[in-house]
Formats: structure tokens, sequence, C-alpha cells
């Protein structure tokens, strides 16, 4: 939600000073480092992200010979990229209402609150990462263009952002996706009109939908 909203600020400054915005989206295999359906991510960017057909991408490592090792295999996967920034330029989605901003900003404070409160704060955590996932062995491995860890520091914040979203996936728990959403979500469906707006986030803001399916899908993959 910070970057949803970060891109709207953008926007809005190269609009005032004439300044033509081209967003430059680093694009992950998994959910946890942003990936997921192409068509689905476009359709969730902010009104005016995408103008002019014209955007940039880079593609992780681990799925450029998915997307482009096959000429069949590139044209679809540029056929993909095209489609979807059609629609999402023609098909301008709503604007965002005052409660959804306000249901957004409450969902971010709950849910970083409580990642955090596991992930950072708990001291067992660390331990029990390194126990549940191959996480000493993928760091071993000649896989990766750079070490597992930043410095020689046993702590979650040493971890670089592929092995650490790598080692859960591995054990299909897929920890770092989900973790502090339930939090944020029973926040706000504690009465009928949090669970209305939450319910008319779902059926009318795109970036909310898209969140929600996204983690769906996640927990259908989950052991």
């Amino acid at each position: 939600w910070a970057q949803y909203e970060a891109q709207e600020k953008l926007l809005e400054v190269a609009a005032e000073f004439g300044v033509e915005l081209v967003f430059f989206h680093g694009r992950g295999g998994t959910i946890g480092r942003g990936g997921g359906p192409v068509p689905v991510a476009l359709r969730s960017q902010p009104a005016g992200s995408i103008r002019r057909g014209r955007m940039r991408v880079t593609v992780q490592g681990e799925i450029i010979e998915r997307q482009f090792g096959e000429a069949d295999s590139a044209c679809r996967t540029l056929d993909t990229y095209i489609s979807s920034m059609l629609e999402a330029e023609l098909c301008r989605p709503a604007a965002v209402k005052a409660e959804w901003r306000a249901a957004m900003k409450k969902f971010q404070a709950v849910s970083c609150e409580a990642y955090r409160g596991v992930v950072f704060q708990d001291p067992r955590f660390i331990a029990y990462f390194r126990d549940v996932t191959p996480s000493a062995e993928l760091g071993r491995a000649n896989i990766g263009s750079r070490p597992a860890k930043r410095k020689a520091v046993d702590s979650v914040s040493s971890i670089r952002a592929i092995p650490w979203i790598f080692a859960w996936t591995q054990t299909r728990f897929n920890l770092p996706v989900w973790l502090g959403v339930g939090e944020a979500l029973a926040s706000a469906a504690k009465d009928p009109a949090g669970r209305a707006v939450l319910q008319d986030m779902y059926e009318n803001f795109m970036f909310f939908r898209s969140l929600v399916d996204l983690l769906a899908m996640v927990f259908a993959k989950s052991d």
C-alpha cells in the first residue's frame, strides 16, 4: 500500500512539472517477491501509472527461462504484457474512496505490527527459521549470484530477499506472504460496517481484490 500511494504522489508531482513518468517494476517468480499473473498486477496499479503503452519491467532470474526461454513462450509473454497494458490504460480503475484509504492504512499498521512481532521481536524465531527451512543448505548451494546473507550475523535482517522467500517456499509454508494479514482483516471485520467496506473494496477496488485473490492462491498452494 505504501508503494501504491508513493506512485500516486509521484504522478501528481510529474503532472505538476510536465514530466512524463515511466515506472520501473521489479517482478519475481513468487507472490512474496512481486510475482503473480501479469494482467492482475497491471490492473491493480494506480490510475495513470501506465500511459501511452509505456512501462519498464525487470524479470527476475528464476523465471527468465520460463517466460523467454523459447520463441513461443517469449511471444506469449510479450502478448500478455501488451494486452494487459492496453487493458490497464483503457479501463481506468474507480477512484479510491476515502473509506478505502482509511481501511488500507489500518491494514498496513495492524499487519506490520503483527509481522514484526513474530519475525523481529520473538527471540525464538530465527532458530525456528533455521530448523524448519533448508536455509543453511540453500546458502551452501552454488545457485545464486550473491551470498545468501549480507553479513555473517544470525539474524533475519542479514538474510537477502531471494533466499528468505525461497527457503519458506521449499517448506510450502510461505510465511512471509501471509503473516499479519489475518489480524489486519479481522480488525476491519469486527462490525457490519467494516465488513461492508471490505465487500465494497473487493468488488470495486482492483488493488484490494488482487491482494485478496493472490493470497487465496498462496493459501491453496501452502501446506
